[in-house]
């Protein structure tokens, strides 16, 4: 299984399918991700004044609400919305293409689980979620900053390595019992 992981924001962004057949003459879909960077600085004249303030959980929630209606167009926009992300369109337009691209390829999202949680500080949190997809699971990994405006996406990343989501799980310390 090889993972779809791209660079800043380009993570759906899934830019080319490619079929690969493997030894049990079965094929599959990856994609061939293309770098991208997130140099330039966010633009003076960003309007964040009618973005509603939600924490991430809120903010994926409402992601996956929009994706499960198959309402693309609305779910990027409400995640990029009064983002550095949301200023690079052409980006966002490619990420919503590659996402039906996507949902076409392995089926319509039902729902989703957060599967993992990971802070880096009071300030940066990882959320990795699987879209609950009829003909197979997808792995998103968000990643999210509380900047002085409040919680917002800067990462975006997705992949179908299901493979390497049971190793992470299987390295994980164990849960300790609640006393």
């Amino acid at each position: 299984m090889r993972p779809l992981i791209c660079g800043l924001f380009t993570a759906l962004l899934l830019p080319a399918a490619v079929a690969q057949t493997n030894s049990d003459s079965k094929t599959r879909m990856t994609f061939e991700a293309s770098p991208l960077s997130i140099n330039a600085p966010a633009s003076p004249t960003t309007s964040t004044a009618s973005v509603p303030m939600l924490n991430p959980p809120q903010t994926l929630e409402r992601f996956f609400s929009f994706l499960k209606k198959e309402k693309i167009q609305e779910a990027y926009d409400s995640l990029v919305a009064g983002t550095i992300l949301g200023e690079r369109k052409e980006d966002v337009e490619s990420l919503k293409t590659k996402t039906q691209q996507a949902l076409d390829s392995y089926g319509s999202i039902s729902g989703f689980e957060i599967i993992d949680t990971l802070n880096a500080g009071q300030n940066l949190i990882r959320y990795t979620c699987i879209s609950l997809n009829e003909d197979l699971p997808l792995r998103w990994r968000f990643y999210f900053y509380n900047s002085p405006k409040g919680w917002r996406l800067v990462d975006l990343r997705i992949d179908d390595g299901l493979v390497e989501l049971f190793e992470s799980v299987k390295q994980r310390p164990p849960a300790t019992p609640a006393p």
